[in-house]
């Protein structure tokens, strides 16, 4: 057997061993700090992992207190967290991993490996089943705000590591018969390892991008909302202009007919303009002197007269809100575009849209209930869009749920007998001032 190669084992599984152990840390403990007792933790560690990767004889009790209390020693001086909960990680994370090992020795016994083999090939499956699990605890323990990738891609990576095992497997078997190719086993596992930390490399990079991408279409709609927004506000201040230049000239007739007495004419104009004023802003059902709510609102509600749904709103806010007028933009632009859309899903004559609001006790309150087709939900427990191109669409209640997250907001969507309802709440005791 070639002690070079023993030897670069022995060295390189410990590394691959703290690594793993580091990424489950960046999954559960998040403010890192640097210090001279981190590094001499971490190296101690790997010291002890090396050393008995080596066939130094360590006794099992020995071996298990002294990984404990330095896996306890490393999380403690890498991260700014609570003794006792640094205690219960290094007591799981050693149970783990312990449990892992058995379990792969015990696989491996039955179909015939033993020895070197046995101990080696288990090291090496081991080290690629934790590292998996690595991935998995870091990717899910970041919360339900994840991206999702496609079947295919995630059959793909998945078929690596399990490619990588069936592998060692093999190769140590033959190895079980054939010592002489010892050192082909122990470079071929190294190569395999690095092969499956490249590939889970990938497999994040792939969710990185896959959350700039939803990231950058949030982004859109919410510049679509706000130039919208811009739009309508203009539009009302062109009318607004429009009806000042006019008044004067208005002002002026009427002075003619008063100073001529023509008081049933004098009638007849100022109801015509009445009429006029009616006309130009039918659609202002929210007045409540907050640009953007009203702006978002009333915009929507013509839309509604031209769609024939029947829409209903109860606005009650203040003229000042304390909250970002992008992330109320968002909000109410989102939960109306939503309505509006399954509306038209429905047959006429059925379609309806109910909105309240209201802010009391420094707490935005917003309902939206429509009607609506069946819907049904995917597997992250979201309502799935009912169009084609779902990379565009379906981001709305996503966008509104990353909206409110900065006040501690909620966001509760419901679907039950051809009604859908979402309800929003804000607060603004964490909002800007």
């Amino acid at each position: 057997m070639n002690p070079v190669c023993l030897v670069l084992g022995g060295l390189f599984f410990p590394c691959f061993q703290l690594l793993t152990i580091r990424r489950i840390m960046n999954a559960f403990f998040h403010d890192q700090r640097r210090s001279p007792m981190c590094y001499a933790a971490w190296t101690a560690y790997y010291l002890l992992l090396a050393t008995s990767q080596l066939g130094v004889s360590i006794t099992p009790p020995v071996f298990l207190t002294f990984n404990a209390l330095l896996i306890f020693a490393a999380c403690t001086f890498s991260y700014q967290s609570g003794i006792g909960n640094c205690c219960i990680f290094s007591v799981l994370m050693l149970a783990v991993w312990m449990m892992t090992e058995v379990f792969i020795g015990v696989i491996l016994s039955l179909i015939g490996m033993e020895g070197w083999g046995l101990s080696t090939a288990g090291t090496a499956i081991s080290n690629v089943l934790m590292f998996a699990g690595s991935v998995i605890v870091r990717h899910y323990a970041k919360g339900n705000s994840r991206p999702d990738l496609s079947v295919q891609c995630m059959i793909a990576v998945a078929l690596i590591p399990v490619g990588t095992i069936f592998l060692m497997h093999y190769i140590f078997l033959i190895v079980a018969e054939h010592m002489e190719y010892s050192a082909f086993a122990i470079v071929s596992s190294l190569i395999l390892l690095l092969l499956d930390y490249t590939a889970f490399e990938v497999y994040e990079q792939m969710i990185r991008d896959a959350s700039a991408q939803e990231r950058n279409r949030l982004y859109e709609q919410e510049l679509e909302l706000l130039s919208r927004q811009a739009e309508e506000r203009e539009s009302y201040d062109r009318q607004t202009r429009m009806m000042r230049h006019d008044m004067r000239n208005h002002m002026t007739g009427l002075l003619g007919m008063l100073q001529d007495g023509d008081r049933e004419q004098m009638e007849e104009y100022i109801q015509l303009m009445l009429e006029d004023i009616a006309d130009c802003r039918p659609q202002d059902v929210s007045r409540s002197g907050n640009a953007v709510v009203d702006a978002i609102v009333n915009h929507k509600c013509s839309q509604t007269l031209m769609d024939g749904i029947e829409f209903d709103a109860n606005v009650f806010l203040p003229a000042i809100l304390p909250f970002r007028a992008g992330h109320l933009a968002i909000v109410f632009g989102n939960l109306l575009d939503n309505a509006l859309e399954a509306c038209r899903e429905v047959e006429a004559g059925k379609r309806w849209v109910n909105m309240e609001t209201a802010y009391t006790k420094e707490m935005l309150m917003v309902s939206v209930c429509n009607s609506c087709q069946v819907r049904k939900r995917n597997r992250d427990g979201r309502y799935a869009t009912t169009k084609n191109d779902r990379h565009i669409h379906g981001l709305g209640l996503y966008s509104v749920d990353q909206a409110v997250e900065p006040y501690c907001g909620q966001l509760e969507v419901e679907y039950k007998d051809g009604v859908f309802r979402a309800a929003v709440v804000m607060y603004g005791c964490y909002g800007e001032k």
